[in-house]
């Protein structure tokens, strides 16, 4: 008998011989998948159904000044969250707790409750009270549970607020640098992972993951926090004096396009501003776009002198108006300069000169003067919302259009943009890109990025950027800019009072009041441009801004240690003189510059600072006319609550007076008397210092 396997057996086991290989390897080769190609993956997907995550936040990084000065920093806070399907046995009763608790509507706290989710928050960013009941409580409260997050705080409250921005709730930057530079800052979040088991009970001995945060990067800004300070004063001193609606000063470095100090009233609290009206986030020197008057006039004299279609012997002659097409285009002095030199007309600020200049250019080389320094684009600070200028289609313009923008009407620019383009004048003819952020370092300390000056292009010569700074001095110094002089420097300025437009209108008695200087001449070191909206009262540049430059500037000099420029050379008794502001400084410094102006001083009472003085700055008497000193303890504060006097009967100038006395706002509406017979705001009422009190 033949025992061997027939042919159709050895096929059939070479059959299912070859399906088992096929099945190995098919096998070998998805748990080589699995274990080595997908390992990863699969990890991840295994680990996300039995560990859960609790976030750890970031400490975003610091913000500081150019000395490192804390402006923005973080601290620890406790916000609560729940795992639901832990608190699925009493979600009803821990609902009611939990609403009570952290004063939430209990349909809220339930439904969060009720999620299909391995983790839900409660609240954020819990109060001391809150936190503390909590503590209490979390026994009661299965499922509940707290984590220590990170919050934002600005360590000097307001100062530079509308610059520095703020933060939501997950510290992501919603406003000013917090937004502009949010990738540096934010930093990465961590986690804590726990293992659970299906029900989400944690397992006994199971493994815990920590992922640490990182820690975000610093920025360093250019501004200085002692100018900041001194800018923020003289707003609110402006604010309280003049009444206006608005103020904003800008602080820059020429050489190198570095803002010092961009300060502004109103402003808000970074660490309050959900507080805020939302349209006091934005930074008004940036964002808003204006008519800048006579301050855009050193563009134009610039521009003229630049292209060759004027020089500096040039002569001219003011009758107090132009006609230009027809149309009878007024100086701002109704019987007019007369026959006049090149500087005179920059001295006078003199409508028809800059008529003449403007006209000389023609409208293709005044509009190439606009691109030149860079007022027809954003300036791309390194801020949000930086607005353009807005100035008429060049095709259309007509002869009358470019007489009345050559002296700063009928167009608009901002302030940052414009103030860009004077010190390119003061910076020897060489546009710079402005800035705010100096350089970012990692929390270590090591430096990763710097931000340096970025020349733009050369506007005008260094002959004609040095003919124009001797002009805009004399400005200063004999012109319609005197109330801007500093004893013992020489600087360079331009007034400017430029009528608002309202609904697409020139609206005649609404002015912005403006200033715009730089010092020390030659080699300038600070550029500083303030406007005035709306003052009540006086309304000229050379009134209401020339002062707050002389002041600031003093100041800001004293700072950075600058040597003076020049002797100081009092006048000679008898000789007009002007009456300098001496309150709010210390005696030595009020003797120093009451002498500086002429005028000798009688000091009365006792204390560290002079608090007022009999005659008002500003003035022009005889030198050596005795100025009253009186003394007090202290600097006037004006950001404390004040009570609202009684002003009901009394004449206007007392109640100018005693409103800047205790520094409070005064408005006026339209009557024909001068005595008060209602009030806005009811006596006694506590308010903050720097608000406006309507009265008629």
């Amino acid at each position: 008998m033949n025992d061997r396997p027939t042919l159709i057996m050895k096929r059939r086991n070479f059959l299912v011989l070859a399906l088992i290989g096929i099945f190995d390897g098919v096998l070998m080769g998805r748990l080589t998948t699995i274990q080595a190609v997908d390992a990863a993956r699969l990890k991840i997907i295994a680990d996300s159904a039995h560990f859960r995550g609790v976030p750890l936040a970031a400490f975003r990084g610091n913000i500081v000044d150019r000395h490192g000065h804390l402006l923005a920093g973080s601290h620890h806070a406790y916000s609560t969250y729940a795992i639901p399907i832990q608190t699925r046995r009493h979600r009803t009763t821990e609902s009611l707790l939990l609403a009570t608790v952290l004063g939430l509507p209990q349909n809220q706290v339930l439904r969060r409750l009720s999620r299909h989710q391995g983790f839900v928050w409660l609240k954020r960013r819990l109060t001391a009270e809150e936190l503390d009941t909590l503590k209490s409580q979390l026994p009661s409260l299965p499922g509940v549970y707290l984590v220590t997050e990170t919050a934002r705080y600005y360590p000097e409250g307001n100062l530079a607020g509308p610059v520095l921005g703020f933060t939501g709730i997950d510290n992501q930057g919603l406003a000013g640098v917090e937004l502009v530079f949010n990738k540096y800052l934010q930093g990465k979040p961590g986690k804590i992972q726990e293992e659970y088991d299906v029900t989400g009970r944690t397992i006994q001995f199971a493994e815990q993951r920590v992922l640490q945060p990182i820690q975000g990067d610093t920025l360093e800004l250019t501004l200085d926090e002692k100018i900041q300070w001194m800018a923020e004063r003289a707003c609110e001193q402006a604010m309280i004096s003049t009444g206006a609606k608005s103020v904003s000063i800008t602080v820059m470095h020429p050489p190198t396009g570095g803002l010092l100090a961009l300060a502004q009233r109103p402003t808000f609290n970074p660490n309050r501003f959900r507080e805020a009206d939302p349209k006091h986030y934005r930074v008004l020197a940036v964002s808003d776009a204006i008519p800048p008057g006579s301050i855009f006039k050193p563009v134009t004299l610039s521009s003229a002198l630049e292209m060759g279609t004027t020089h500096p012997g040039a002569g001219f002659y003011c009758p107090g108006f132009k006609r230009v097409l027809g149309r009878r285009v007024n100086c701002w002095r109704p019987e007019g300069h007369g026959a006049e030199s090149l500087g005179a007309v920059v001295r006078n600020s003199c409508n028809v000169g800059f008529m003449e200049l403007g006209l000389g250019l023609g409208v293709s080389r005044f509009y190439e003067a606009l691109g030149q320094f860079g007022l027809m684009e954003p300036t791309h600070l390194d801020l949000p919302g930086s607005a353009r200028g807005i100035f008429p289609k060049a095709s259309l313009v007509t002869a009358l259009d470019l007489a009345i923008m050559a002296f700063g009407q009928t167009l608009t620019v901002s302030p940052i943009g414009l103030l860009n383009a004077i010190a390119a004048i003061a910076n020897d003819g060489v546009l710079l890109k402005p800035h705010v952020a100096r350089q970012i370092r990692s929390p270590e300390g090591k430096l990763l990025k710097a931000y340096d000056t970025v020349a733009v292009r050369r506007v005008i010569s260094p002959t004609v950027a040095r003919q124009v700074q001797d002009m805009l001095v004399s400005v200063v110094s004999e012109g319609t800019g005197k109330l801007g002089q500093v004893p013992g420097f020489r600087v360079a300025g331009k007034t400017g009072t430029a009528q608002k437009v309202i609904n697409g209108r020139t609206e005649k008695g609404i002015y912005i009041a403006s200033f715009v200087g730089f010092g020390p001449v030659p080699n300038p070191q600070v550029a500083i441009m303030i406007n005035v909206d709306e003052p009540q009262g006086a309304f000229y540049g050379g009134q209401v801004a020339a002062p707050i430059f002389s002041r600031l500037a003093r100041d800001i000099f004293r700072h950075l240690n600058l040597s003076p420029t020049e002797p100081i050379v009092p006048p000679k008794n008898g000789e007009p003189a002007m009456v300098p502001n001496l309150v709010n400084l210390d005696p030595v410094s009020a003797l120093d510059d009451a002498e500086a102006f002429g005028f000798p001083v009688q000091f009365e009472g006792h204390g560290e600072v002079v608090v007022d003085q009999s005659i008002q700055y500003g003035a022009w008497l005889p030198a050596g006319t005795r100025i009253k000193l009186k003394l007090g303890d202290a600097t006037r504060i004006y950001l404390e609550w004040v009570a609202v006097p009684n002003f009901v009967g009394m004449q206007r100038q007392s109640v100018q007076q005693l409103a800047w006395e205790l520094g409070l706002n005064v408005r006026w509406s339209a009557g024909r008397h001068q005595a008060v017979r209602e009030q806005s705001v009811h006596p006694g009422t506590e308010v903050r210092a720097g608000t406006t009190v309507m009265v008629s």
